[in-house]
């Protein structure tokens, strides 16, 4: 629905707005307004009828001490979730490598395969359509494979995803010299959009269910607190050795650390059981 969401939102600001582009920045500035407004109409339905079901109850602490003890405690209790342990392990590699590809995805098309603003737009599209598909689709086969190896299935997806990003244009020339073709790099890549669109909604779900499943149900929204926290270290990280690999070897070869990365995440996730983690969730539930 997110991905729906940012299509819908980013097909009106092209046609309403138009390009980003100086010359129609009397126009393109009030895309914060519209943001503002879009996040305000799409919040109203959980004002409106989501309803609270927790209690407050009186501690007799500060909120601060509660946070330090519930944050101790959770960090003591992981221990006996080895597998969602190793899973947050991999899964800051492998969001590393998710987060580069959204932060540099649009400057690695303008540097190096030189696309013109409409290309740009029908990328941001497709990819969007591609990760949607990807998420839904991948629920289904994890339902069928297993949260794991749906999982792990994503990273390798990843892995041919950047591979195609990097031989982009090279492949263009290769592919023109073959069959007399006159494509630019920017065509082909849009091609590459599509693999890399549905990696991302596909590895987004499975690395979200994951947590679910090694999750007791009391403790779902500690633990899911533990992913957002391994993500946002994964973006820092991640955008960070980019940056510098980028200062040393250019942009293109730089992608390439996105590879290591998810290979990384494969492996790492190997010493994972989903069965196992499944157990020790409902046996700490019943307990």
């Amino acid at each position: 629905m997110g991905y729906i969401g940012g299509l819908l939102a980013a097909g009106f600001t092209l046609i309403v707005l138009g390009e980003a582009t100086a010359d129609n920045f009397e126009r393109i500035r009030w895309v914060g307004p519209f943001a503002a407004g879009f996040f305000l109409v799409a919040a109203i339905p959980t004002f409106l009828w989501l309803k609270e079901r927790g209690v407050p109850k009186p501690h007799g602490v500060s909120y601060r001490q509660i946070a330090q003890q519930r944050i101790l405690g959770t960090f003591h209790e992981l221990r006996y979730f080895k597998d969602l342990s190793v899973f947050l392990v991999s899964l800051l590699f492998s969001m590393a490598g998710v987060y580069i590809i959204i932060a540099f995805a649009f400057i690695y098309g303008a540097q190096v395969i030189g696309w013109d603003e409409s290309v740009r737009n029908i990328m941001f599209i497709i990819v969007q359509v591609t990760a949607a598909a990807g998420a839904i689709g991948f629920g289904f086969l994890q339902d069928k494979l297993g949260a794991k190896h749906t999982y792990q299935m994503t990273l390798a997806l990843w892995v041919a995803a950047i591979v195609a990003i990097w031989a982009t244009p090279a492949l263009t020339e290769w592919l023109n010299q073959q069959f007399g073709w006159q494509w630019q790099a920017q065509h082909l890549f849009l091609v590459v959009g599509c693999l890399a669109g549905l990696s991302l909604g596909s590895s987004q779900s499975a690395s979200r269910a994951l947590v679910g499943v090694f999750s007791p149900l009391e403790k779902s929204a500690e633990f899911f607190g533990f992913w957002g926290l391994a993500n946002k270290l994964a973006g820092v990280l991640g955008i960070v050795m980019l940056g510098v690999l980028q200062t040393l070897i250019g942009l293109q070869a730089s992608i390439l650390l996105c590879v290591g990365l998810f290979i990384a995440a494969m492996l790492i996730c190997v010493g994972g059981n989903e069965r196992r983690g499944r157990e020790a969730a409902v046996a700490w539930k019943s307990s």
